[in-house]
């Protein structure tokens, strides 16, 4: 590792196979299960099922797949083979090391990254986009040579800058062209307070001028813009990803970006301190 700060290693773990998105799928002959946001086929079409758990299971947890599901175990027969497998969303190592036939979709990729950044050293931060499934991570270190800018907060502080080395993420205005709906805000989150805050004008931004984004034609950027606004108009929750209002909530709240900075990092220090009324 040349960098002092360790980006380059972390670099390196990112680029690894061991924390690569993996989709689910037979792990007998890899059939992939199709992780569609509106699937047009059912569970039961593509050989899917919910199944209680056992007990046994290692750190069974909630989250997102072809549609929000809460802590339960999957039984696949698959139609290619026919082979039966059970699996379940995990976040222990065990699991996410070992993505054979359960996958290892962003939140799995993340709760691994997230394990291995404490054991490193290394200062990652969480990236949720509001009404919209999907999660990432900004890591701070070296000189965002991966087309990452320092941000407006990075410069007034003297710190490195967060960077964002997967260019799905980095470019993440450009998904709202993929024509599942739109998001409606990017929020960043931390233990530290400090280093929590509404990123959403960052992946909305240049690169060159401070944001995240790699070179994006100045239409498109206002055009990506103006779906953001629009979906936080929309009191239906029709023009979202995930058919949610977290984005028109804040937006009949008249929150600012420096009011919505200010509540996640009080939720922070309250999540903390043990306040479990918070749920972030």
């Amino acid at each position: 590792d040349r960098a002092p700060d360790g980006s380059r290693l972390w670099e390196l773990v990112l680029d690894h196979p061991m924390t690569a998105y993996v989709p689910v799928q037979c792990e007998k002959c890899g059939r992939v299960v199709p992780d569609e946001t509106d699937p047009r086929r059912s569970d039961a079409d593509v050989g899917l099922r919910e199944a209680p758990p056992t007990g046994d299971e290692l750190e069974l947890r909630s989250g997102w797949f072809r549609g929000p599901r809460g802590p339960v175990v999957f039984e696949l027969t698959c139609p290619g083979c026919g082979h039966e497998s059970r699996w379940y969303r995990s976040g222990h190592p065990r699991n996410l090391l070992n993505p054979n036939g359960r996958g290892r979709l962003c939140g799995d990729q993340e709760d691994l990254r997230l394990i291995l950044a404490a054991y490193l050293g290394i200062q990652v931060r969480l990236v949720l986009p509001l009404d919209w499934d999907h999660v990432w991570s900004e890591f701070r270190g070296g000189d965002g040579g991966d087309g990452n800018d320092d941000s407006d907060e990075n410069r007034r502080d003297g710190s490195a800058p967060w960077r964002v080395r997967d260019g799905s993420a980095r470019n993440f205005c450009r998904r709202l062209d993929e024509g599942i709906g739109s998001w409606t805000g990017v929020l960043a989150v931390h233990p530290d307070p400090g280093l929590c805050g509404d990123v959403t004008g960052d992946y909305l931004g240049y690169g060159r001028d401070g944001g995240r984004a790699d070179d994006v034609d100045d239409r498109d950027m206002e055009r990506y813009r103006s779906a953001v606004r629009n979906a936080r108009l929309d009191s239906t929750g029709g023009l979202t990803q995930a058919k949610t209002v977290v984005g028109h909530v804040l937006e009949r709240t008249g929150l600012t970006r420096e009011d919505v900075t200010a509540l996640i990092r009080q939720a922070a220090v309250d999540h903390r301190d043990g306040k479990e009324w918070w749920r972030i």
